[in-house]
């Protein structure tokens, strides 16, 4: 059905770039008189090209990920899921990758669902134990700090120089926690990640940054429109503790579903879906502690993933970080062998 969908857009897109350049002439020659309307008309124009070419690429996009899609179809019904998981993770990251931030295809409602369709059937896939293998229930023990000395840092640093951040954010996470943790349960994420607001605001409903995040999660307004947050003249729900909270469980899990590791997930948060697939397809590296220390993403985003994990050590939100340690250590060491 959507290979149909696909080639009816492709079909309607041609006929409409053969057919309205004539129309948009007709109508320029008949207000030829008025060299204002001869402007707006190529204005328009323009704009009008430029919009079906991105749709014409999104089509494509689609077109290239459902044969992923369709395969993981195929595999299900034999029963083989994992090989259904990782092709419609390929399918995924294929969107992603395509139509990354500041990308005109970004937006595109085409892709945008499309990718919310793969993604929705990747949490179906998962089992409950699945979000929360990567970081077991219980707290990290000191001596397992050595294998990610970037978690170090960042918990000298909360115990010292950001003592107060730290203090602030244990101070609204006591009224939020009880809402949070129920609403993360709710969607089967694992407690420790409400560390990721104390990074993103410190628990701040009111914050608001300079490229427009807002709220507990710092959620863009493309982002939060995604999720279900309305914005009116008179409310902005990114700013709601108890909406906002649902929409950011929802969306890490579905980056979790995505990349199917929750260092990536967190990764994604931060620079976006779209960032961390080019890397993955790019290089095929597909462990974050590998991409950081190859320099393959934003600095801001290799420190934000080790800050996420001290925080949720330091606030108590944490469940052991020592099995994920030690996974991503042997995940490095395996990669360094390629």
């Amino acid at each position: 059905m959507l290979m149909i969908k696909v080639r009816w857009t492709l079909a309607l897109l041609c006929v409409t770039l053969t057919l309205a350049p004539q129309a948009w002439s007709q109508e320029a020659t008949n207000g030829a008189t008025v060299a204002d309307e001869e402007s707006n008309v190529a204005r328009h124009l323009d704009g009008f090209l430029d919009r079906a070419r991105v749709a014409a690429d999104a089509a494509g996009v689609v077109a290239e990920a459902d044969k992923y899609r369709r395969e993981a179809d195929r595999m299900l019904k034999a029963g083989r899921r994992k090989e259904s998981r990782a092709l419609l993770r390929q399918a995924g990251e294929t969107i992603a990758a395509a139509a990354p931030d500041r990308d005109a295809k970004h937006d595109d409602p085409f892709l945008r669902e499309y990718l919310r369709e793969v993604t929705a059937a990747l949490v179906a896939l998962e089992k409950p134990e699945d979000a929360s293998s990567s970081l077991p229930e219980s707290v990290i023990a000191d001596e397992s700090l050595i294998a990610r000395p970037q978690v170090a840092a960042f918990l000298n640093y909360y115990r010292g120089r950001g003592q107060a951040r730290l203090n602030i954010g244990r101070a609204r996470l006591a009224a939020y926690r009880p809402m949070m943790s129920r609403i993360f349960r709710e969607e089967g994420v694992p407690e420790w990640l409400l560390a990721v607001g104390f990074v993103e605001s410190t628990y701040n409903s009111s914050a608001l940054s300079p490229k427009q995040a807002l709220g507990i999660w710092q959620f863009i307004p493309g982002t939060g429109t995604r999720f279900g947050l309305q914005r009116t003249a008179w409310t902005d729900e990114r700013q709601h503790p108890e909406k906002s909270t649902r929409a950011a469980a929802r969306y890490l899990k579905g980056l979790h579903a995505l990349f199917g590791d929750w260092s990536l997930a967190i990764a994604a948060y931060n620079a976006g879906e779209g960032r961390v697939a080019r890397v993955m397809r790019r290089t095929g590296v597909r462990d974050f502690w590998t991409m950081a220390a190859r320099g393959l993403l934003p600095q801001e985003t290799i420190d934000y993933v080790p800050s996420v994990l001290a925080a949720a050590q330091l606030l108590g939100t944490s469940s052991s970080f020592k099995m994920e340690m030690q996974r991503g250590t042997a995940a490095s060491r395996k990669e360094a062998k390629r």
